[in-house]
Parts: structure tokens; sequence; C-alpha cells
């Protein structure tokens, strides 16, 4: 895979995410029944989808 291609991969699944988690937040506005172990988890995914993205731009 072409290191372009290989940003662009990392960026859209950090993108998405982001997307997910903030559809989770919103969720969570509406009924807040949601469980806050969910909302734990979608953190920890943008932090690991963050960091990889970062290490293919280079910056450790």
């Amino acid at each position: 895979m072409a290191q372009q291609e290989l940003k662009n991969t990392k960026l859209d699944v950090h993108l998405d995410a982001i997307e997910k988690h903030k559809a989770l937040l919103e969720k969570l506005h509406l009924d807040s029944n949601t469980r806050l172990d969910e909302i734990t988890n979608s953190i920890e995914r943008i932090t690991l989808t963050l960091d990889e993205y970062l290490k293919v731009l280079g910056i450790p």
C-alpha cells in the first residue's frame, strides 16, 4: 500500500470513529440510559485511531 493510501485509510478510520462517537453522544443526550462504558470504549477507539494516524504522518 502506498504511503498516501495508508494516510488516507488511517484518516478515514479515525474520522469514522469520531462520527460514531458523535452519534453516541447525541444518543446519550436524548436518552440518559446510554451506558457509560460505551462512551469510554468510544473515546478509547478515537485515541487509538488518532495514534495510528499520527504514526503514519511521522508524529510519534
